[in-house]
C-alpha cells in the first residue's frame, strides 16, 4: 500500500524529523516501498506458538552480590 508524500510529511512532523523537500521524498520513495513490501511479507506468519520476547527478563544478576 503506496504513502501518499502528504503523509509522509505529517509522520516526519509527527516524529520532529527534518522537513524534505519532494525531491528528497522521491529519493527515500524505495526504500519507504521496501519497508512496507516487508511488513506485508509478514502478515501471514503464524507467530501463535512464537514466545514474546517483552515477556522475558534475563537475571543478570546484582553486581552488589559479587
Amino acid at each position: 500500500m503506496p504513502i501518499s508524500h502528504e503523509t509522509l510529511k505529517a509522520i516526519i512532523r509527527e516524529f520532529h524529523g527534518f522537513d524534505l523537500s519532494e525531491a528528497e521524498l522521491e529519493m527515500i520513495r524505495p526504500e519507504i516501498d521496501n519497508y512496507l513490501a516487508a511488513v506485508e511479507s509478514m502478515a501471514g506468519l503464524d507467530l501463535s506458538n512464537v514466545m514474546s520476547s517483552r515477556l522475558l527478563k534475563v537475571d543478570e544478576g546484582n553486581a552488589a552480590d559479587a
